[in-house]
């Protein structure tokens, strides 16, 4: 099982053909084949999107960051 992102759907339940899937911010577990025969996008889980990592990165650290762009 792999993770894969929908190409538009945010949350629900996908029926397909190998059984129903649930998808929770846009990412569903699915079996290698089924995600590749769908065409999905499979999620890398070592590489994190820009998106993701700014999310998951304290909000303090952001605003270091903030201060040390201005000087």
């Amino acid at each position: 099982m792999s993770l894969f992102r929908h190409p538009h759907l945010v949350r629900g339940i996908v029926h397909t053909a190998e059984g129903a899937f649930v998808i929770h911010r846009g990412v569903a577990e699915l079996p290698e084949d089924v995600g590749d025969s769908l065409g999905w996008l499979r999620v890398d889980d070592d590489r994190q999107s820009p998106i993701t990592a700014r999310l998951s990165r304290p909000h303090h650290a952001e605003a270091e960051d903030e201060r040390t762009d201005r000087t």
